[in-house]
């Protein structure tokens, strides 16, 4: 079993609707844990509570992409995910 190598965080996944936590366990393809590639984004807190209040205070009730303004829905592709995929 692997052992983890860091705090497990937590992130909104706007494609599947839920919240997605990871555990960050050092392996090559995904240091820190990530397993989904769907457009999620990280939260702040250290616990899903402190995630979802994160996200709650961020997105609203939001729980798919089309469901934010579209100028928010285009910040979040340039600043979070555009990135990711390079």
């Amino acid at each position: 079993m692997r052992e983890p190598t860091g705090p497990t965080w937590f992130a909104w996944c706007f494609s599947h609707g839920r919240m997605h936590n990871f555990i960050p366990c050092g392996e090559a393809d995904s240091p820190d844990g990530a397993w989904c590639t769907a457009d999620w984004v990280k939260l702040d807190g250290s616990t899903e509570e402190e995630a979802l209040a994160a996200k709650t205070a961020r997105f609203g009730d939001a729980q798919f992409i089309d469901q934010l303004p579209f100028d928010v829905q285009v910040g979040l592709y340039e600043q979070e995910w555009r990135p990711r995929r390079a």
